[in-house]
């Protein structure tokens, strides 16, 4: 039996465009009858596989045990933006689910998958407070714009993600417009927050009176561009790839945060929990090449 492998692009290795094609590519390389297990987040596009490897631009691969250890150690947290954060694992459990829905789970990726998201949940069981996510790190940015206290902040996107923004910035004392693409949806999730809930067009028009923007969709916000505001206030777009388009972008003059400008390390990361989950992913690496030795 061949061992395993994993197709792999970052943001420290391409931008967000680049990222997208790579997805587009595995996710074809899928449709076209392989097996295998995408894992795609903000900030990267994966694929893991068993056999033959498939032969794709501008990615890394990587075989065996090394493979395995990049897995578990994205499930903990350890390549995100914000170590330690909790998305990520939940996107490990989504791109595991996925796959079996499409076909039966080959047992060696299945195994894979579950040694992963274990090993991420021990590797938080041992920390004592959250080391937060891209959400509040987007937030914490504006918030150094511009007040937000009492002063209207756009959030773009009522997903997970803009669901998360609304709450951070909720915290913050910001009162809230959502805008989606679904109005109703935006409706419901305004409705947490005393908000108000609007279309994207809607919400583009109330960019120029308010004190900052979040934003997280799944597309293009061509509404931005086509919007009669004569300034645009500071603007965080944790979208992969931006919705904002690049039109509206050049006009922000420094005022822009987008998704690779989180992919920063700083001096602030919580050094225990990384030697924690750096000895985990050593330990559980192991055992699964074990099993998979013995499973051969």
């Amino acid at each position: 039996m061949t061992g395993v492998w994993a197709l792999t692009v970052s943001a420290a290795d391409a931008d967000a465009t680049a990222r997208a094609v790579a997805a587009r590519e595995m996710q074809e390389w899928l449709a076209r009858g392989g097996d295998g297990v995408t894992l795609v987040t903000c900030h990267r596009a994966e694929l893991y596989g068993v056999g033959p490897i498939p032969r794709h631009e501008s990615v890394r691969a990587l075989s065996g045990e090394p493979a395995v250890a990049h897995l578990l150690g994205v499930a903990c947290g350890l390549e995100s933006v914000i170590v330690g954060e909790d998305e990520v694992l939940h996107q490990v459990r989504e791109a595991l689910s996925r796959a079996g829905a499409r076909r039966e789970r080959d047992p060696r990726l299945h195994r894979l998958f579950e040694t992963a998201i274990a090993a991420g949940r021990k590797a938080r069981s041992r920390r004592t407070e959250s080391s937060g996510n891209l959400a509040q790190s987007a937030v914490a940015w504006l918030g150094k714009k511009a007040d937000l206290a009492d002063q209207t902040v756009v959030v773009a996107g009522a997903g997970r993600m803009g669901a998360a923004l609304a709450h951070a910035l909720a915290n913050s004392g910001a009162e809230l417009v959502i805008a989606s693409r679904d109005p109703d949806r935006a409706v419901r999730l305004a409705r947490v927050y005393a908000g108000r809930g609007v279309d994207l067009g809607a919400g583009a028009e109330l960019t120029g009176n308010a004190a900052g923007v979040a934003v997280a969709l799944g597309g293009p916000w061509f509404e931005l561009a086509r919007a009669k505001t004569d300034a645009l206030p500071p603007i965080a777009d944790i979208s992969a790839p931006h919705a904002v388009p690049d039109a509206v972008r050049r006009r922000l003059n420094g005022s822009f945060l987008g998704i690779d400008d989180l992919y920063r390390r700083d001096a602030s990361l919580p050094g225990a929990y990384i030697e924690d989950a750096k000895r985990l992913v050593a330990l559980k690496s192991a055992e699964y090449m074990a099993w998979l030795g013995q499973a051969r």
